[in-house]
């Protein structure tokens, strides 16, 4: 209905953007920067922003890039297990049979990374998603599976995805020595106002639009109620664009973002 109406070739701010798509602004340009650091350098790298910022997306462009012959990422995203769990997560994910015990498991992770680095000569790259709900005891474990050869060597590549409490979680005594191994850190922040306003612009541009359908002060009134957080962009523009649609209405105002915002 949408397209039809105003005569778009595909629907507007759909989460299957192609990486090559993706609105860039300086933070995300920071993040790629950090991301391509990290590659290099290896360890352990946290990023985190509010929900809807689009962490996950942007990791999702990072991989796309990625040299297949050089690199291989794993991505996990359930954070909410037991010590055992966590473990045999993270072993099918590199695609090894999880043995029953602990310690099995624990030396099938190190020698499954070991051999993608040294026979496979792929450097494995290990994302935990919603990493804010790990358990406390699960930081202790990675801690102790990101060490190699007494601590003097980083084959790997893990990165941790979370909310931004999990900065605060990781300040705790108890999280103190895995802490003080993170070697990069990143904040994800929402769009500012001028920002909002270019990214609805671009997403309406890629789906086909030739002329502008929300007038300025409905894009104010999109920023104004989503904060800048891309996923609440993305839902409150489309509710806007049915409201539209639905009422004939070839350019939309504040008036109906609001009401769009009230269905949210």
């Amino acid at each position: 209905m949408i397209e039809a109406y105003y005569h778009l070739k595909k629907s507007p701010f759909s989460k299957d953007i192609s990486p090559h798509d993706i609105f860039t602004v300086d933070c995300v340009k920071e993040l790629h920067q950090r991301l391509q650091y990290i590659k290099e350098k290896r360890g352990i790298m946290l990023i985190t922003g509010a929900p809807g910022t689009g962490k996950t997306l942007q990791l999702r462009a990072f991989v796309t890039h990625l040299n297949a012959n050089l690199y291989k990422y794993f991505y996990i995203p359930l954070s909410t297990v037991n010590i055992l769990d966590f473990y045999r997560q993270l072993c099918s994910c590199l695609g090894t049979e999880p043995p029953y015990r602990k310690a099995q498991l624990f030396a099938s992770i190190q020698n499954t990374i070991r051999d993608y680095v040294e026979n496979t000569k792929k450097i494995p790259i290990i994302i935990f998603d919603e990493a804010h709900l790990l358990k406390n005891e699960n930081f202790a474990e990675l801690q102790i599976i990101t060490n190699f050869n007494l601590d003097s060597l980083d084959p790997a590549i893990f990165i941790l995805l979370g909310q931004p409490h999990l900065r605060e979680k990781l300040l705790m005594p108890i999280h103190q020595s895995f802490n003080q191994r993170i070697s990069l850190r990143f904040h994800l922040c929402p769009l500012s106002r001028e920002e909002t306003i270019s990214y609805v612009e671009h997403h309406l541009k890629l789906a086909g639009a030739l002329n502008p359908i929300f007038n300025q002060n409905a894009l104010c009134a999109i920023y104004q109620v989503s904060a800048g957080v891309p996923r609440v962009i993305n839902a409150l523009a489309m509710k806007s664009l049915t409201i539209g649609a639905l009422e004939k209405k070839d350019f939309l105002n504040e008036e109906e973002v609001y009401r769009a915002s009230k269905e949210l």
